[in-house]
């Protein structure tokens, strides 16, 4: 091929480019004047005052921010105000932040279109400025009709001039709102505004711009003010954040550093009940099993959150705050979780409409008792341009870019909630108890079987009552009571049989499917590239269909309705390993059983299992983050306080709670997307077959391995005969 001509060519941007950036770039006029803000606080300003004059007339109203920053030379103006992707502020490839000239602020502006903001409120833009320590100051006039004619943008005048300074003075006149200005700064004045402001409108950008800066962190150098010339300005009640959050009911403050351990301290308290107020400090590692295999630690970088949370029934408002207007006044116009990077507002999050970390859709999904909704919390989360480099905002400034960083700073955060909601799920209960909220668990509180006892102690009370006759109201009532019980545990049964199934059973009947899909796989590959005679492929899809069959007929085994009778432990702990098998090949789990291999115990041996499955699949979870080498579960059918029981013990990270009362409870879960029913399920089974779930320690008992240990203990089989 011959080359006829070669030349170069040069990427060209017509003046109308300037409109669609803005437009696209600058989501609305909260964030526009945030940027603005934002500008003034990287130019070292302390002082900002934003002015709405007259915003609801289009043609006379009008737009201000001052502030008394270092300001610009005319050089600055037109080499870095007027250029677009500015690499004034920019980050270098190592991606450490840029500071400011004097205070040495971590810059918020990276992007270089801050700038477009004006263009977003207004049709004219006039920026005026005056450099720390000149004698001159800066006007710079732009009119963003130009840019909608044909053209390219180098070909659009920009007007700008060099004067004595008129603005930024050393004493100026009016000192209403230039009180604390200098003879240094920038001013910028929008007019002709794109749209005529509503009520709402003001109301919103006021609200959003003086809630910029986090509550949580102190500026001892740098405020905003905010003033609205309008008759349609609203009255804004800015609530006073550290006095609310004192009223909190429950309270999470935390830490997370680089390696995703969280240090956080948690705080139950309520005015009317003293007694039940408690403190709770802790370490946890809040990386989950499924995010952070292989011991990976976080790309996110180390942050704190702050995090409190009031219930929300009347009852509950009115013992904390007096009266119930206050929740719906004060709490929920500043729910959410929000995040702040160096102080100040990184948007959308804790925005009414953004759920970004799913927690209506959790409380929904999995549980209402547990999950906390965006409305009952005021949370912030600190990041830090230094410590959380790869937290990188998007261009048009709505949230961070989705990367790893991202993903792993969600996933610590719904962490550390999780974390918070199962302490403060241990006190509702204590508060419904205390409150008579709660609702009767076993049998002999329901409302039939308390009247069948008021009807014994009143024919007990009757001496007008023959004896034959007493003995026979007795009798029926003790049938009626039997048979209330035996009705109940019967239904109970296939119930728990059915959710067992569901929770816990979820995984190896996908195994089944798993290993169908493979066979599948290679019976085609037989057809395509092997042989016939190939015996090895043929094997192995042979092995294949074997070990689906093993699982579907365990499930089977399990779904067969069975009585309370002498069984081998060891023979449960066989089938419930057998049904795990290919689970514990795949994840290269260490297994063995060990003990008395003739122990019985009395129960019934399908349940027994499914308690078991459930063991294994909870030590599955939370072994993945081990090194395979060090993945071990162990299971010990042995007498346990005299009774025969199953302990199964893994090398996992253990119970962060250690009380078989908590960890049975409903919906309680340290798993972030678990139901929470698992155990609760276990123990049901376990204390409807007479027996009961147990918690040891290493030093509790002989040959348990480092992590968790679980074990069901049954009747024995003297009980039977008894």
């Amino acid at each position: 091929m011959t080359v006829i001509k070669t030349g170069q060519g040069h990427v060209a941007a017509r003046a109308r480019l300037m409109l669609l950036l803005g437009e696209q770039l600058i989501t609305d006029e909260i964030a526009a004047v945030s940027e603005l803000v934002k500008n003034s606080y990287d130019a070292d300003a302390e002082y900002v005052v934003v002015t709405l004059h007259k915003p609801s007339n289009r043609e006379e109203g009008r737009i201000e921010v001052w502030d008394n920053g270092n300001g610009m030379t005319l050089e600055t103006v037109l080499s870095s105000w007027l250029e677009l992707g500015t690499l004034s502020k920019a980050r270098d490839a190592d991606r450490k932040p840029r500071f400011s000239e004097d205070k040495k602020r971590v810059i918020l502006g990276e992007k270089g279109l801050g700038r477009l903001a004006v263009h977003k409120l207004g049709y004219v833009t006039e920026l005026v400025t005056r450099r720390k320590k000149e004698n001159v100051e800066v006007k710079l006039t732009i009119d963003w009709t130009a840019f909608e004619k044909e053209g390219f943008l180098d070909e659009i005048p920009i007007k700008w001039e060099v004067r004595d300074p008129t603005v930024f003075i050393e004493d100026p006149k009016d000192k209403s709102k230039k009180e604390k200005m200098s003879s240094k700064g920038t001013r910028l004045t929008i007019t002709k505004l794109r749209r005529e402001w509503t009520e709402p409108m003001i109301k919103d950008v006021q609200e959003e711009v003086l809630a910029l800066k986090s509550p949580f962190v102190k500026f001892s150098d740098f405020d905003v003010e905010f003033e609205v010339e309008d008759k349609i300005a609203p009255t804004i009640d800015i609530p006073d954040m550290s006095s609310l959050i004192k009223s909190s009911t429950y309270t999470f403050k935390g830490a997370i550093n680089d390696k995703g351990q969280l240090n956080y301290t948690y705080t139950f308290t309520r005015p009317d009940l003293p007694e039940l107020a408690r403190n709770v400090s802790k370490t946890v590692d809040m990386r989950s099993q499924q995010m952070f295999t292989e011991n990976r630690w976080p790309c996110c970088g180390a942050f704190s959150i702050q995090l409190y949370s009031w219930d929300g029934h009347t009852e509950d408002v009115k013992a904390v705050f007096g009266e119930s207007s206050v929740y719906r006044k004060m709490i929920r116009p500043n729910s959410g979780v929000k995040v702040f990077r160096d102080g100040f507002r990184v948007y959308p999050y804790g925005n009414y409409n953004n759920d970004w970390l799913r927690m209506d859709a959790r409380r929904v999904e999995q549980s209402f008792e547990l999950r906390l909704s965006r409305n009952q919390v005021i949370a912030a989360v600190d990041i830090s341009s230094k410590t959380n480099p790869l937290l990188i905002d998007k261009t048009d400034r709505e949230g961070l870019i989705d990367n790893q960083a991202y993903q792993d700073f969600v996933g610590l955060i719904i962490g550390a909630i999780s974390e918070c909601e199962n302490q403060r799920f241990q006190d509702r209960r204590k508060m419904k108890k205390a409150l008579g909220r709660g609702r009767a668990e076993d049998y002999d509180k329901l409302v039939f079987t308390r009247n069948l006892a008021s009807i014994s102690k009143l024919v007990a009370e009757q001496k007008s009552i023959s004896a034959e006759f007493r003995l026979r109201l007795s009798t029926l009532i003790d049938e009626a009571r039997s048979s209330l019980e035996n009705i109940l545990k019967e239904k109970e049964q296939p119930l728990l049989v059915a959710a067992s199934i569901g929770i816990s059973y979820l995984i190896p009947t996908h195994e089944v499917k798993r290993n169908i899909d493979e066979a599948i796989k290679l019976l085609g590959r037989i057809r395509k590239d092997c042989p016939i005679e190939s015996s090895k492929t043929l094997e192995t899809l042979a092995d294949n269909l074997r070990q689906a069959r093993t699982t579907v007929n365990g499930l089977a085994n399990l779904s067969i309705k069975s009585d309370i009778e002498p069984f081998p432990l060891r023979r449960a702990a066989e089938s419930a390993l057998s049904i795990m098998s290919e689970k514990l090949k795949r994840n290269q789990i260490l297994f063995e059983i060990c003990g008395e291999p003739k122990l019985k115990g009395l129960g019934k041996e399908n349940l027994i299992t499914m308690v078991l499955l459930n063991f294994l699949d909870n030590s599955f979870y939370w072994l993945q983050r081990k090194k395979p080498e060090d993945r071990k579960i162990r299971i010990i059918v042995d007498k346990y306080l005299g009774k025969p029981s199953i302990i199964m013990s893994d090398s996992g990270p253990g119970f962060q709670d250690p009380d078989i009362n908590i960890v049975t409870l409903p919906f309680f879960t340290r798993k972030p997307d678990g139901m929470g029913l698992g155990l609760y399920i276990a123990d049901r089974i376990a204390k409807m077959n007479g027996g009961n779930l147990f918690l040891l320690s290493a030093d509790e008992y002989d040959n348990l391995l480092s992590g968790a240990t679980i074990g069901i203990s049954l009747q024995s089989t003297e009980a039977k005969s008894e």
